[in-house]
């Protein structure tokens, strides 16, 4: 690859993104209009918002890994962000959409009537996803090294960059920097798609997955469940479908983006298995991605190619400041009212989270334990309430609560104790046992009260 034409197009493409964020959300007038964009996003920005929030450095990098290992059984990767998409598109997200909420924690409030839950799951989402937001960190650092670039200051200056127009901008910026950012990966991994199967050296890709050593049973509730599950509950999703201009909106979008992310996923798959098939070797630390890329295209559709991936991090990177800093000062009772004074606090929270994520990047080589355990303890507690409270299954704030518990309880037993089934689901089952519990012990309490009433 042409480090030098890698470098020009990667900084020129981060001031086009700072140039579209700058003009697209001129100073934001208030919480609404920071955090949701005063709820007026229409279809194709919100579709492609969802789609860039979910493509990031993990699915592309991370799936073209596991491919290389696994052959093509590693499409239940993608597989579970994309039905998470489409039961957002079938229930879940317009559910999202008609609560009149500004986060998922607050559910727990406006349903439950608790604000002291609504602190606790906003904490809990706040854990996972700046989890998450550091690993997008460590991925894009690791990836810029792979490909030669080991300045510090230009990674410092790469992400100072997306930390201005995030930061001043609110979603607004992230959703029309995402729209150009998913247009541009799409449009990358579409070429390398077309290029792959148009230059040949293709045979036995359909049948990679035979001799490659794969157990689906314990692979499936990682690669496909939990995501599916996480991103029922989680903010950043749940932001977008409370930015979205309708209901019906909301379930179009998620539905487009959801066919979207399985498409574009696809590539990195299928290029991780071209890798195993050639023999390809990446260099310690480096992307198996890129050493197929560059082995089967030229050194600019490399460039390119490095540059789409990029993008994706990005545009996942964004999404989940946005999120973090929505549940800070929407979770929290931060005064961040109308005006320049707190739309100012606002941008600063955010750069704040930035810089702190950007030092624990620093910090921490590897990070994969504590981010899958993080998803784990998001889904176990907050996975139950979260869907009887979007389908009104029950209101009652002791089943919240010990559902709450329960799903705690089981994250930390099911570790020093292992059963044979897996222990998400069975934490799962624990938090709906407590939910069901709680549900029964306030509908002994409303019965008792009305005997005494009579």
């Amino acid at each position: 690859m042409d480090t030098t034409f890698f470098l020009i197009l990667l900084f020129t493409l981060q001031v086009l993104y700072w140039i579209v964020g700058r003009f697209s959300s001129k100073a934001p007038k208030g919480k609404e209009e920071y955090f949701l964009a005063n709820r007026k996003v229409s279809l194709f920005p919100l579709a492609m918002t969802f789609l860039a929030t979910q493509v990031g450095g993990g699915v592309v990098l991370g799936a073209a890994e596991e491919a290389y290992q696994y052959g093509w059984p590693v499409l239940f990767y993608p597989l579970g962000s994309s039905l998470g998409l489409v039961l957002l598109g079938v229930g879940f997200g317009r559910r999202l959409a008609t609560l009149n909420v500004s986060t998922v924690a607050e559910v727990f409030e406006k349903v439950y009537g608790s604000s002291v839950q609504r602190k606790a799951a906003s904490l809990l989402s706040i854990v996972s996803l700046f989890m998450v937001l550091v690993a997008q960190i460590i991925a894009s650092s690791k990836f810029m090294v792979s490909l030669g670039v080991k300045s510090v200051p230009l990674f410092i200056l790469f992400w100072g960059i997306v930390i201005l127009y995030t930061a001043r901008g609110g979603l607004k910026a992230v959703i029309s920097t995402d729209l150009v950012q998913a247009a541009f990966f799409s449009l990358v991994f579409a070429l390398l798609f077309g290029w792959t199967l148009s230059s040949g050296g293709t045979q036995g890709l359909l049948t990679a997955g035979e001799f490659l050593d794969f157990s689906l049973a314990s692979k499936a509730t990682g690669w496909l469940l939990m995501p599916l599950m996480f991103m029922l509950i989680e903010q950043d999703m749940g932001q977008r479908c409370f930015a979205g201009k309708s209901p019906e909106v909301v379930s179009c979008a998620s539905l487009l983006a959801g066919a979207g992310t399985m498409a574009v996923c696809t590539v990195p798959v299928l290029l991780g298995v071209l890798a195993r098939i050639k023999g390809v070797e990446s260099t310690p630390g480096g992307s198996i991605l890129m050493s197929v890329i560059e082995m089967t295209t030229t050194p600019y559709i490399a460039a390119f190619a490095g540059c789409a991936i990029l993008a994706a991090i990005i545009s996942t990177a964004t999404s989940l400041l946005n999120a973090i800093a929505s549940n800070i000062g929407s979770d929290f009772s931060l005064d961040l009212s109308k005006g320049d004074d707190g739309m100012k606090r606002a941008g600063w929270l955010t750069a704040l989270i930035s810089l702190i994520a950007i030092y624990f990047a620093f910090a921490f080589n590897n990070i994969v334990d504590v981010l899958i355990q993080s998803y784990e303890l998001s889904v176990s507690c907050l996975f139950v309430p979260v869907v009887f409270a979007l389908f009104q299954l029950g209101s009652a704030r002791q089943a919240s609560l010990l559902a709450i518990c329960f799903g705690a309880a089981g994250f930390v037993l099911f570790r020093f104790y292992p059963v044979e089934f897996p222990r998400e689901i069975m934490s799962v089952i624990l938090s709906l046992f407590g939910f069901f519990l709680g549900w029964a012990y306030a509908r002994l309490k409303t019965k008792e009260n009305y005997v005494i009433d009579s």
